[in-house]
């Protein structure tokens, strides 16, 4: 019996994105939790291989994160804050990206959509994961989709009061619509609270 290839995933996850989830769990969400990276991508590994090859068993995913600004300490306020975020990140295996734009809280980094068609096109990947919710990211899934790669969308919906006024969050429809699956992550959220010993870990109990 022939043995079949690994499958070869990249995860591209949007800094900016990640930072408005986290917010959202740790400060509005009852949970009062943050993501497990480590959880976040054996999880997307699983589905992606559901989804793309479920003849497969095993996939190979390199992962890379995408700070939203070009000087990270302004990403969480502290030199030491984002010294340790980005040691949990490599911990885990991401790979860090700085954006070239200096300008604070304007838009994602677009680095992650050069980055992931320059793979796509020089590197075996079979599928793309993305984590995020923007629409300046719309168009990848189709250029992605013309080099013969699908796109697995993970994105967020939420709402929460904030002074004095609702916050909504919500992916971008075409970033949706143009991907081959989208998952609502916040539904996966909602339905695997903090735990211990849970069977899909999609929070750390550190808060």
């Amino acid at each position: 019996m022939t043995k079949k290839p690994p499958f070869h995933i990249a995860l591209f996850v949007d800094g900016f994105t990640l930072k408005k989830v986290n917010e959202y769990y740790r400060f509005h969400h009852p949970f009062h939790s943050r993501l497990d990276f480590r959880g976040i991508k054996n999880w997307a590994r699983q589905e992606a291989l559901r989804l793309f090859a479920p003849d497969r068993n095993f996939a190979l995913m390199e992962c890379h994160y995408y700070h939203p600004y070009k000087d990270p300490k302004r990403y969480g306020g502290n030199t030491a804050g984002i010294s340790c975020f980005e040691r949990e990140l490599r911990y885990v295996g991401f790979q860090i990206h700085y954006a070239e734009s200096c300008e604070y809280g304007q838009s994602p980094n677009m680095g992650l959509m050069q980055d992931a068609l320059l793979f796509a096109t020089y590197r075996k990947i079979d599928a793309v994961i993305l984590f995020s919710s923007q629409g300046q990211f719309a168009p990848l899934p189709d250029k992605l989709r013309a080099l013969g790669i699908p796109t697995l969308l993970l994105g967020w919906n939420f709402t929460y009061p904030k002074d004095s006024r609702w916050i909504h969050w919500k992916t971008d429809c075409s970033l949706r619509d143009n991907s081959a699956y989208y998952i609502a992550m916040d539904k996966v959220a909602g339905s695997n609270p903090p735990a211990k010993d849970a069977s899909v870990k999609i929070f750390s109990l550190a808060s």
